[in-house]
């Protein structure tokens, strides 16, 4: 019996492995601008997450629980002031996907790294929260969940950093 359960948690593990490292990964890099420490990160958001399995703990939101596990320990690093550079968006280019227009796909990328920079401009909350609904396309539900705030008040801060965003782009050009 008990090998039977612990093979339903390696099932449940290597799906949910599958299914978002790449995307915690991916996270990590956007909060870090570390490879290295990305990595590591990402692996221990894991490790914590098969605990939770293991130990029988209710999970409502698996794919929210990752990135708040993600999360809060790229803050324990930034708090233990580990050599992490948060939300250093102007390092380096950002990917895009092939497109058939290149003058298009040219401004896009223009616009893309505007917003990017921009985007290091809004207060760390706010950053945090259009990050996680813009890049990484979670709900305001979602989102309250990974940054332990009421949902009305992630509503508020999208709405004011998309506002103060728009702002920036504007007065920029």
């Amino acid at each position: 019996m008990r090998n039977d359960h612990l093979q339903s948690h390696n099932e449940a593990f290597m799906h949910y492995y599958e299914k978002y490292s790449d995307d915690i990964f991916r996270f990590c890099m956007i909060k870090t601008r570390n490879r290295d420490t990305s990595l590591d990160i990402t692996q221990e958001s894991f490790m914590k997450f098969w605990s939770y399995l293991v130990d029988g703990r209710e999970i409502v939101n698996h794919r929210a629980l990752l990135y708040r596990m993600a999360n809060n320990l790229i803050i324990d690093g930034y708090r233990k002031k580990k050599d992490i550079q948060i939300d250093n968006y102007t390092d380096e280019p950002i990917e895009q996907h092939l497109e058939d227009n290149p003058q298009k796909r040219m401004e896009d990328v223009i616009d893309g790294q505007l917003a990017m920079q921009l985007l290091g401009q809004l207060p760390e909350v706010t950053r945090e929260i259009v990050t996680l609904r813009f890049l990484e396309d979670f709900s305001v539900s979602e989102i309250a969940a990974i940054v332990n705030r009421d949902s009305k008040i992630v509503s508020v801060y999208l709405h004011r950093g998309l506002k103060k965003l728009n702002e920036l782009i504007t007065n920029h050009g």
